[in-house]
């Protein structure tokens, strides 16, 4: 603990070698914040050496081990009994929904969207009493939540009945690694290793079935025979039934774990980028793909029309024939990759971090 610094707790137990969802914004909050010699951070981790690993290189850090794993029981009883030993002398982040209603310790939650409310069926009851008695008294008790969309805010300000200031618009930031590249033999090295074709449309994200993928399956039936798609992970079997029915198996390709540094790549050679999701809080693959030119179809629904704005094209969540359309209309016109890059632009770290840090101060 720094005393001519604001202390900073920040739950970084998510965070691993693969940064996705949650674990890239704890990370990117952590890396901008690291610049700032105002604020020392102390992360609460559970594995000292990778922890060292992936945040050692920054500064104005310290660790503070923790038994309990993320999202477990234990940690209700661990995390007030830590944080609150910084009552009065520091503030506590969770850059997700997890937290205690036992924390004496002024507290800001990051609320990314309200999916297992919206999409009870697809949770265990387990995440229902979390969510009823752990994240909505904590949530409540915050001097401040940041969420990731004009959407997300109101979804946020509805579900708690709280005032509109207590909930602040931080968006997503686009990683820099992601943008156009035109190395020949990197774009190359990677439509080997994948076994791509030359002409693809290209969906990355989870198969839950809120993510709509299946929608995207039934538009392949529609469109010409020389373009196929590519889905990253392993098929699963409510999706193998789509295929089936459509007979649509030799212009469908799953390509299971897609390694984080081949993703801008893989972006880069997509002919078209669809996310055809029921439900965001943000939305950030779009975006990935608008930053390296990749032009993008999204569903008309939830954040996503606020993140692509007028560089991307939109679709009824459910009208497959419309997608099919709206993809034979982008594979035909030339695509304004200008256009793409300025949107992503727009959503970046340093601005998220910039104001994250004053709601710190302001707390």
């Amino acid at each position: 603990m720094d005393s001519q610094k604001l202390n900073v707790i920040i739950d970084a137990r998510m965070v691993d070698r693969h940064l996705h969802g949650i674990a890239r914004y704890t990370y990117e909050i952590i890396k901008n914040m690291s610049f700032e010699d105002k604020v020392h951070m102390m992360l609460l981790v559970n594995n000292l050496n990778l922890s060292k690993e992936i945040f050692g290189q920054f500064n104005n850090i310290e660790f503070i081990k923790m038994k309990s794993k993320f999202l477990s029981l234990s940690e209700q009883i661990e995390l007030p009994l830590v944080v609150n030993k910084y009552n009065g002398k520091s503030i506590f982040h969770s850059p997700s929904f997890v937290a205690s209603p036992f924390i004496k310790t002024k507290m800001i939650m990051t609320i990314h969207d309200l999916n297992h409310l919206r999409f009870p069926k697809y949770y265990s009851p387990f995440h229902k009493y979390y969510y009823k008695y752990i994240v909505k008294p904590s949530a409540l008790k915050c001097k401040k939540i940041l969420t990731v969309s004009e959407f997300s805010k109101n979804e946020i300000v509805d579900w708690l009945k709280c005032d509109r200031d207590k909930v602040v618009v931080t968006y997503n930031g686009v990683d820099n690694r992601f943008k156009y590249i035109d190395d020949n033999d990197k774009l190359i090295k990677v439509k080997n290793k994948y076994n791509l074709p030359n002409k693809f449309i290209l969906y990355i994200g989870n198969l839950k079935p809120h993510k709509n993928v299946r929608t995207l399956i039934r538009a392949m039936s529609l469109v010409d025979n020389d373009i196929k798609l590519v889905i990253n992970g392993k098929i699963n079997e409510p999706l193998m039934e789509v295929i089936n029915t459509y007979n649509l198996k030799s212009k469908i390709r799953f390509i299971g774990y897609v390694d984080d540094e081949d993703l801008p790549i893989l972006y880069n050679l997509a002919n078209v980028f669809i996310f055809p999701s029921l439900y965001e809080g943000f939305g950030l693959p779009p975006l990935e793909a608008m930053a390296c030119g990749c032009p993008v179809i999204v569903s008309n629904t939830s954040s996503l029309p606020e993140v692509v704005g007028d560089a991307g094209e939109k679709f009824e969540a459910e009208d497959y024939e419309k997608l099919a359309e709206l993809i034979k209309k982008v594979l035909d016109k030339s695509c304004d990759k200008q256009k793409l890059i300025e949107r992503s632009k727009l959503f970046n770290w340093e601005k998220t971090c910039d104001k994250t840090f004053k709601i710190y101060y302001s707390v």
